[in-house]
């Protein structure tokens, strides 16, 4: 009861802390978006697993390709229920606004401490991220800024006894750098927060798949956006 208790306030905590900053003057754009991706994951050992995955996402009510990119991640359980993770995508991203447009190559990288815990069928979950990404091929001169966060989510799933359907729900608030230049704790602030509900269905020699329901909000642009974003992933694993 004290892990139910201690759950429960640390996620109506995070949604409060994440929304001190949710409504501005200006009015919100909206869009909708569909994500699609299909992996495939291999475990090392009981330890360490390795995943790779293609992702395509589309952008302006699922008419226009926003982005597609490639992501290899790896995780490690450190100790029991703590494991740590580094994930790499190469990014293809479709710039159509303003005087210069186009497809343009970026690179992200994040680092992964995450921890999770059984209250009877319940699984509860925490991660916090570090992300960094910047534009390939061109410099600062150029425009480029490297684009630094730090990412904390809490997530909750329910596994149903005897059946293959895993029904989830998360919150993830994005904390975004506003000095470039250097790694400063102290100079970011909240700039998005994500609001997702899934279903997940293992079917056993063919793979996971999972389908969810996305909602985002931007909070800190000038004119802030809200997206509503259907989802669907595959995921194939070895062994």
């Amino acid at each position: 009861m004290k892990n139910y208790k201690f759950q429960i306030s640390l996620f109506l905590m995070c949604f409060f802390l994440g929304s001190n900053t949710l409504y501005s003057q200006e009015a919100a754009t909206k869009d909708f978006e569909l994500w699609n991706a299909v992996g495939i994951e291999y475990s090392v050992s009981k330890k360490f697993k390795i995943a790779l995955s293609e992702h395509l996402r589309l952008k302006e009510n699922a008419q226009t390709t926003d982005a597609y990119f490639t992501e290899l991640s790896l995780e490690y359980e450190l100790f029991k229920d703590f494991e740590i993770g580094v994930g790499f995508r190469h990014i293809t991203k479709n710039d159509n606004q303003g005087a210069k447009q186009g497809f343009e190559n970026h690179f992200r990288y994040n680092i992964d401490l995450s921890y999770k815990y059984d209250m009877n069928r319940f699984t509860a979950s925490h991660r916090i991220r570090y992300q960094n990404k910047n534009q390939l091929g061109v410099d600062e001169a150029g425009g480029d800024l490297t684009s630094q966060s730090v990412r904390i989510k809490s997530g909750i799933k329910y596994d149903f006894k005897k059946s293959p359907f895993t029904p989830s729900f998360s919150l993830e608030i994005f904390n975004k750098f506003t000095n470039t230049d250097s790694f400063n704790i102290s100079k970011y602030k909240t700039s998005k927060y994500r609001l997702t509900f899934g279903l997940s269905y293992k079917w056993d020699e063919v793979g996971k798949f999972r389908l969810f329901y996305r909602r985002e909000n931007n909070i800190i642009e000038k004119q802030p956006k809200n997206v509503n974003i259907l989802g669907l992933n595959y995921v194939y694993s070895i062994n």
